[in-house]
């Protein structure tokens, strides 16, 4: 009965530590896509806020033209 009980035992120990394993190899795949796609997200933003600090530079040249007294 003690023998079948800890052969029991083990086999849910082993499976439990199987499972830890498995999610542990689960989320961490998922945690590197998640740190590259961030990469990705924060490359894109800063080409945008490039992209508009142009447009704004564009726009205060205009304004500037505009205000000093036409557009000849």
């Amino acid at each position: 009965m003690e023998k079948e009980l800890r052969k029991a035992f083990e086999k849910v120990t082993t499976n439990n530590v199987k499972a830890i394993l498995d999610h542990n190899n689960v989320t961490r795949d998922r945690v590197r896509d998640l740190e590259h796609e961030i990469e990705q997200t924060n490359s894109l933003m800063l080409q945008y806020e490039q992209r508009l600090c142009q447009l704004q530079a564009q726009i205060t040249a205009l304004q500037a033209i505009v205000y000093k007294g036409g557009t000849t």
